[in-house]
């Protein structure tokens, strides 16, 4: 496979962000009593800013054309290149794969020291080896199932990797909804309600009690977080495996309910007599990471 095009997607650090294009006093001012609170900022930008540098040196002394792109800058679906490298952590790989259908993508942890990078395989001291391989094709890809949000009869853009969230705009509030699932629905007060990828299931999945699978999985799953259920009072739909070919279903009865997918930045309401389905979209990721990363989260 020969790269002949290739995107450096990343992320601006939260040092940039805050301290230089925002000029952020408070955040300047803990930087310069070095609280507790910033403490490895500087570090993880200083990281994130070298790995940037050599992966361009990397990209350079093997002739492949690339270009930079902000994380932030990314509104349009990327078609046109080989490969799209996420430079950041797991954040950057989630919504890199909301832009890409056809297009691999390969996750590089710009900052070691604070970032786990699930989904990075590469970082600065293997990337060239990574890239080797890819060309050579002695590294192969892996198609990662994504969910598509059916909210009221149309598809919403976004293709959930990680995971999907129903609840209450507030999170102090109660969530309120009807959740159906073949032939069995019922109302339910919770929190909220996760429905993870596999590919999502180590996140807020696991931390909530749900099955960790491995990465490549067929299945998905549904959690039901904090259900408030009264005395002598039973519910069926709490959590369950869902198949490929199956979904499940929610009608909204909040007035601000939402839907948040892969995390904070894409959300969308979802006030009362709404209805969304939750479904396996059959376009997967086409991801190069370790197959076996899952399993590193089973006890």
């Amino acid at each position: 496979m020969r790269l002949s095009k290739v995107i450096l997607f990343h992320k601006r650090s939260t040092y940039e962000l805050r301290a230089i294009e925002f000029r952020d006093s408070r955040f300047i001012e803990l930087l310069e009593q070095e609280h507790m609170a910033v403490r490895l900022v500087k570090k993880s930008h200083s990281e994130h800013t070298t790995t940037l540098e050599r992966l361009s040196q990397e990209l350079k002394k093997r002739k492949i054309s690339f270009t930079s792109q902000v994380r932030s800058s990314l509104t349009r679906k990327i078609e046109d290149i080989d490969l799209l490298i996420a430079v950041g952590g797991d954040g950057t790989f989630l919504d890199a794969s909301h832009y890409l259908d056809k297009v691999p993508i390969l996750g590089v942890n710009s900052a070691l020291s604070t970032s786990f990078g699930h989904f990075c395989l590469g970082n600065e001291n293997n990337f060239g080896s990574m890239i080797d391989k890819i060309e050579s094709e002695t590294l192969s890809s892996f198609n990662l199932m994504r969910l598509v949000v059916i909210l009221n009869g149309k598809p919403l853009p976004f293709y959930a990797l990680n995971e999907v969230l129903i609840a209450h705009k507030n999170p102090a509030a109660t969530s309120r909804y009807i959740i159906a699932k073949n032939n069995d629905n019922e109302e339910q007060l919770s929190s909220g309600v996760w429905i993870s990828t596999a590919a999502g299931s180590t996140g807020s999945m696991r931390a909530v009690g749900g099955q960790v699978l491995p990465i490549t999985s067929r299945q998905f799953q549904y959690y039901v977080r904090e259900p408030c259920i009264r005395p002598g009072d039973k519910k069926q739909l709490q959590q369950g495996l869902l198949e490929e070919g199956e979904s499940i279903k929610f009608i909204s009865q909040m007035r601000q309910g939402t839907i948040f997918i892969d995390g904070q930045h894409i959300e969308y309401p979802f006030t009362g007599g709404d209805e969304v389905i939750i479904k396996a979209n059959g376009i997967d990721l086409r991801a190069f990471v370790d197959p076996e990363i899952n399993n590193r989260f089973v006890c």
